[in-house]
């Protein structure tokens, strides 16, 4: 697919849209936001000359898998993003996003659509209040989406213990080491970003006084999330508990049983081995012997049982 420039600015109030034809208009106008989607060397190339983009950060932007991170360049400070979302398949998908913040300018770059960047594009007030303004709408976006995803993680451990602690299920052991990757993606993403988005705020040369406050924001909306993250580690690794307990009581009243059922029949064995041996008994050699020894073994036998009752041991 070909890469996608959008290039947008306000003009008497209004938002307007352009190709990449567009930009000077759009620098002109105070508050310029070009959003590339799916970028490719060439696109980059045509935008780095206008916005001052360094060749390191168009490398970065050009290879996926990047940490969380801001680096400050003379033009401009270049800005890592990861959006979280559900995937298909139950786990985490982590989209890339990169960003570069200039003076009354904002490139954003992601290699598939975004909700965060569709849902403030139809927000004119955002980039009407500035460039910075713009970015800092997109990350809140992103942290906000990133809170249902967790508590749904949350949730689901909640449901997972309780069925673990009534009956130990081993089918339910897959779903669980799902969850646990999850908090554990979600945990290696949302730490650097938090870093990260502090280190953007504190960029003076871009970032208004008034933007710092609501940066910080944000991070501390991550650090919630970081929290929760930790939170529902902890519980899953209770639930893995749980089910680790109830395996092992349940082997116990197994074993336990096995055991009184073992000890009820140990007089039964002995009365049967003294009868049989080879020696002679009065009435060995008649019906009142053998029902005898049938008898004794029956009423040692519901004796034991009873008084196993009697104490609990089974």
């Amino acid at each position: 697919m070909a890469p996608s420039i959008v290039v947008r600015w306000l003009e008497s109030g209004a938002l307007r849209e352009g190709g990449l034809d567009a930009l000077d208009e759009a620098r002109a106008s105070g508050a310029a936001w070009i959003d590339v989607l799916e970028p490719d060397r060439e696109t980059l190339e045509a935008l780095k000359g206008p916005l001052g983009l360094h060749p390191l950060a168009i490398e970065d932007v050009l290879h996926d898998g990047q940490r969380p991170k801001s680096e400050p360049y003379e033009e401009n400070v270049f800005f890592v993003w990861v959006v979280t979302k559900k995937g298909r398949n139950g786990g985490v998908r982590a989209s890339e996003l990169d960003a570069f913040l200039g003076k009354g300018w904002l490139l954003t770059s992601h290699g598939e659509r975004l909700a965060a960047i569709e849902g403030v594009a139809c927000e004119p007030a955002c980039l009407n209040r500035g460039a910075e303004w713009t970015l800092h709408a997109v990350l809140d976006r992103a942290v906000d989406d990133v809170f249902p995803l967790v508590d749904e993680i949350g949730d689901r451990l909640d449901a997972i213990g309780d069925v673990l602690l009534e009956r130990p299920d081993r089918s339910m052991l897959p779903e669980l080491h799902r969850k646990k990757r999850m908090l554990l993606q979600l945990h290696k993403i949302i730490g650097p970003e938090r870093d990260a988005l502090r280190e953007l705020a504190r960029e003076q040369a871009y970032v208004s006084e008034e933007a710092y406050r609501y940066f910080q924001d944000v991070a501390d909306h991550l650090s919630r999330v970081e929290d929760r993250v930790d939170t529902y580690r902890d519980v899953a690794a209770s639930v893995m508990d749980v089910y680790l307990s109830s395996v092992s009581n349940q082997l116990n009243v197994v074993m336990k049983r096995l055991t009184v059922v073992a000890t009820i029949f140990m007089p039964g064995t002995l009365v049967a081995s003294v009868f049989g041996m080879n020696v002679g008994f009065p009435y060995r050699d008649s019906y009142t012997g053998f029902f005898a020894a049938l008898s004794i073994i029956l009423t040692t036998s519901v004796a034991m049982y009873v008084a196993f009752k009697r104490s609990n041991l089974w």
